[in-house]
């Protein structure tokens, strides 16, 4: 039969089992702080994530509606780039109308030129005296110089009609290289944006690999901590069993003595007892006894 450990060494168990306890506690302690460290650096990656997503989210959509803009602006040049095409013809048309009229109508002169001289000779028939003959001359002059004049006007219609032509060309130029350049600028805008996208999409990589390593310590940790918490209960349970044990020994030795008083102080009254009906003397260790269990 295996015999019961005395009090010193459940004392000693005792405390050793309360320095484990410490050990634990402290130890738990440390885990709990570092576990939550390495929880914490998984949630700020976990955010940092999200908020990459976003991020990439406001890029893609701005960056789609850059390339419709692009687009709407492509046909809007490609389709002034035609216009310009089509009027360049149509001014080189004219210019060569212009020059086969000029040489079939024997027209030098410009139509403000020929206007000049009818005027200057409408004067002097106006204003200077002159016989018949001269004056017949010169109206003969004016009627064909009217006529030139009306030839010209062909020519300076013709003339407006180019002006007109090369404004609408260099308009049209003006507004296909403006879209152009636009398209230039959104589509450096657009790359801009794809490459913040690729940037941000290899930093979201980058923090999965560090959130799931954060989360991978963290449980390691947590682990760790579920064990020393264990241990921890474990220990207290025995450390709670070694104090009952010695709360039943010292209840016991407590009893015992009572006993061994109370055995002691019975034998005394017998012989208190047994003076008195001697009548004996009684010391004062008798008087006590007496008074113990309540006698005279």
């Amino acid at each position: 039969m295996t015999s019961q450990p005395n009090a010193k060494q459940l004392v000693e168990e005792l405390n050793k089992s309360r320095v484990e306890v410490s050990k634990l506690r402290t130890l738990l302690n440390d885990l709990d702080k570092e576990k939550e460290s390495w929880f914490r650096k998984k949630e700020d990656c976990s955010k940092k994530v999200r908020e990459s997503i976003q991020k990439i989210k406001e890029a893609k959509t701005k960056r789609d509606l850059t390339t419709k803009e692009i687009r709407e602006l492509k046909l809007k040049r490609d389709s002034l780039n035609r216009g310009t095409s089509e009027q360049s013809k149509k001014f080189g048309d004219l210019k060569k109308g212009r020059v086969s009229i000029a040489k079939s109508l024997k027209i030098k002169e410009s139509p403000s030129r020929i206007m000049q001289d009818i005027e200057k000779l409408e004067f002097k028939i106006e204003t200077e005296p002159m016989s018949f003959d001269k004056e017949q001359a010169i109206m003969k002059k004016i009627k064909e110089l009217k006529k030139r004049y009306g030839n010209a006007s062909i020519l300076f219609q013709i003339n407006k009609k180019l002006d007109d032509s090369s404004d609408e060309i260099r308009e049209m130029k003006m507004e296909a290289n403006d879209a152009h350049r636009s398209v230039q600028e959104k589509a450096r805008q657009s790359q801009s944006m794809h490459e913040q996208v690729l940037k941000l999409s290899a930093e979201i990589d980058k923090m999965k690999i560090e959130e799931q390593a954060s989360f991978s310590k963290f449980s390691e940790l947590k682990a760790k901590f579920n064990e020393a918490n264990a241990q921890l209960k474990e220990k207290l349970k025995v450390m709670n069993g070694l104090k009952e044990q010695l709360d039943r020994i010292d209840s016991d030795r407590r009893e015992r003595k009572k006993q061994e008083v109370e055995t002691f102080l019975k034998s005394k009254e017998e012989e208190v007892n047994e003076k008195i009906r001697k009548r004996q003397k009684l010391t004062t260790e008798d008087l006590l006894v007496f008074q113990k269990f309540g006698k005279e």
